[in-house]
């Protein structure tokens, strides 16, 4: 539910036209149109399972991509795992277009660290400010926040891993109640925005 919930988030700030770097996304990309968009991972399997025509393993910090590639750029819920941020950022900025759009989701607040943030191998939280001044140094401009998700999904999210961690409670559920609960999750997410 808080993938569905992130990918609508991020559609909101994806402009209709350009070429898409989808960078980090694992077999999960949040694009809202793969034909225009290049997916990138550092992971040789994620790459074999995700359904792209434009696919390919790099590293954030290192892309293959000439300078000013992409009119759009989504990293989503990647550089809290990138020991090397700084330089993400930088490499983000560089194969992006002048004018060009980079939209990135971050897990928010170091004292809201929990166990799914163990869970997922997070290397960090961002407090406020702190990737506004990170992208501003590698040289990114009319940098704009917005708040992706609050304290029910927060807890929802807490109380899913919970769940799953209790002895696999989740995984004995038929996978048709596991899809209805998703969705109910997911819209009720949307009905409170």
């Amino acid at each position: 539910f808080n993938y569905r919930f992130r990918k609508w988030k991020i559609l909101k700030h994806v402009p209709s036209s350009g070429r898409i770097l989808d960078i980090g996304s694992g077999t999960a990309p949040v694009s809202p149109d793969m034909a225009r968009t290049v997916v990138a991972d550092l992971s040789e399997e994620a790459m074999r399972n995700v359904e792209c025509e434009s696919k390919v393993v790099t590293s954030i910090t290192g892309m293959p991509f000439d300078p000013a590639t992409f009119d759009i750029i989504l990293c989503s819920e990647v550089l809290e795992h990138v020991p090397e941020d700084d330089k993400a950022v930088a490499e983000l900025r560089r194969v992006l277009k002048p004018g060009g759009v980079l939209v990135a989701t971050v897990p928010y607040q170091k004292r809201f660290w929990a166990e799914d943030d163990e869970y997922v191998e997070h290397l960090r939280r961002y407090d406020p400010g702190e990737l506004e001044q990170k992208l501003e140094h590698a040289g990114f401009q009319e940098i704009t926040t917005h708040k992706m998700s609050g304290t029910i999904e927060r807890w929802l999210t807490r109380r899913s891993l919970k769940t799953y961690q209790k002895s696999g409670a989740v995984t004995r559920l038929p996978p048709r109640l596991l899809r209805m609960a998703n969705t109910a999750l997911f819209l009720s997410l949307v009905v409170t925005e």
